[in-house]
């Protein structure tokens, strides 16, 4: 048997940014655990985008805070995370979603995250390859961004590993061990790790491993798909979301469009087969707003996993029906959200206080009654 002070079941962004930030708080021994390779997970399949506001004060509160943690990040880790501020355009077609991008720039200004209100002629600015015609208003974050998935693994690996992080991929997490009231190791590799924390940061797979300790974990686990376009001559700078279509892209170094959408009705399953449903159902929405994007070839397409919670916010924080379990899961928008959540769960296990921009996305704020709803999240339609 070996002794941890922290033990993370999960070894992606979110799992290495607690490690690093648990050391950076002055804690040792913290070990890692990941069931699959590096990145292997949807730390290795995601979008790269990366923004600081939302429509409501609560997301806009916790990723302003992340964006602001992201413009010093290389500096902070050491290591160069190939963060680049090509800005982010949150885009309206229909009068619904222009006034809730309306009511997020007022929360922006009542929040302190930076951003600016684009009507037709200033999306035609930023984006001219569009059909401005169709586009009724845009949120533009110019602080906002891309940063490459590979570069910030990559980084927070790195930077853990300086600092005595023991991470450790290929290791699957099979029991959780409860003593009483708390939970008190993990068994994996045929080992038992005693804890004195023990920390879900395993995406998707977190409601499972969550029953290993005997508790409950609300949310799902659901599979995303996206896919790139062939290369282009730069054409998109910001990354983008299209509010109406459920629908997010950007254009990668290497000029192929990198684009997914959620198509309503698909079924969410924990495979990581990707099909033509979402292809074609992106590819409709890209040419609706981009047309010169139709006749270009898809080059590949693939799938992810996540944990999506019943309203589509990170759960954070301690859980509350056993001592000494700790959560960081319930994230899609888990690449933006990266610096903030390993920063400030830290705070919360070293201190034993949770800050404010925490505090909304507790574990158990369904139960509560203190759901958030985030419209920029959903099809507004609904």
């Amino acid at each position: 048997m070996s002794k941890a002070s922290v033990v993370i079941v999960g070894g992606g962004l979110h799992g290495l940014s607690l490690a690093f930030n648990l050391a950076l708080r002055g804690m040792r021994d913290i070990v890692v655990l990941d069931a699959g390779y590096w990145q292997g997970g949807a730390s290795g399949r995601n979008g790269t985008l990366v923004r600081g506001g939302f429509s409501s004060p609560e997301w806009s509160r916790f990723f302003g805070h992340s964006l602001n943690l992201w413009l010093g990040l290389s500096r902070t880790l050491g290591h160069n995370v190939m963060f680049t501020r090509r800005g982010y355009a949150i885009v309206a077609e229909t009068e619904k979603s222009a006034a809730m991008c309306e009511r997020a720039l007022a929360v922006h200004r009542r929040v302190g995250v930076r951003s600016v209100g684009l009507d037709r002629a200033g999306i035609r600015r930023i984006l001219p390859m569009a059909d401005a015609d169709r586009l009724r208003f845009a949120v533009y974050f110019d602080d906002g961004g891309v940063a490459p998935h590979h570069a910030v693994m990559k980084a927070y690996l790195a930077a853990c590993r300086e600092r005595r992080v023991t991470v450790r991929y290929g290791t699957p997490v099979t029991a959780i061990e409860r003593a009483g009231d708390r939970v008190s190791g993990v068994w994996a590799g045929g080992e038992r790790i005693d804890a004195d924390a023990t920390v879900l940061a395993a995406g998707a797979h977190n409601p499972a491993l969550a029953r290993m300790a005997g508790v409950e974990l609300e949310g799902v686990g659901a599979r995303i798909e996206a896919m790139a376009v062939e290369p282009m001559r730069r054409a998109i700078d910001p990354g983008i979301a299209l509010v109406d279509r459920a629908t997010y892209l950007h254009q990668s170094g290497r000029g192929e469009i990198v684009a997914g959408c959620e198509v309503e009705g698909e079924p969410l399953g924990m495979g990581l087969e990707s099909g033509l449903p979402v292809m074609t159902h992106t590819a409709r929405h890209l040419v609706g707003v981009f047309p010169a994007l139709a006749g270009m070839r898809v080059l590949r397409q693939w799938a992810g996993q996540v944990h999506r919670s019943q309203d589509h916010g990170p759960l954070l924080g301690r859980h509350p029906d056993v001592a000494d379990l700790w959560c960081s899961a319930g994230w899609l928008y888990g690449v933006a959200g990266t610096p903030a959540s390993g920063d400030l769960l830290a705070k919360a296990m070293v201190t034993g206080v949770v800050d404010d921009r925490m505090a909304p996305f507790a574990v158990d704020r369904q139960r509560r009654g203190m759901g958030i709803l985030e419209e920029s999240t959903v099809n507004l339609d609904e």
